[in-house]
């Protein structure tokens, strides 16, 4: 069984992909499995929900 080598690329036309790096074994065929890249989760910005978050008067009163 060979290797899989997972490499980042992207698509210079509808039939041409650029690689990140070279890969070593040009001269063999080989089988490409393409999946988007997951872009990074967005930063939360601090104080965005201010004055839209209401809190019961009693909230921290004793349950019993």
């Amino acid at each position: 069984m060979e290797k899989a080598h997972i490499v980042v690329g992207n698509f210079i036309d509808r039939k041409t992909i650029r690689l990140s790096e070279a890969y070593p074994y040009a001269d063999k065929p080989v089988r490409l499995i393409i999946m988007p890249q997951a872009s990074p989760p967005k930063k939360r910005k601090a104080g965005l929900l201010k004055g839209k978050i209401k809190m019961a008067e009693d909230f921290d009163a004793p349950l019993f």
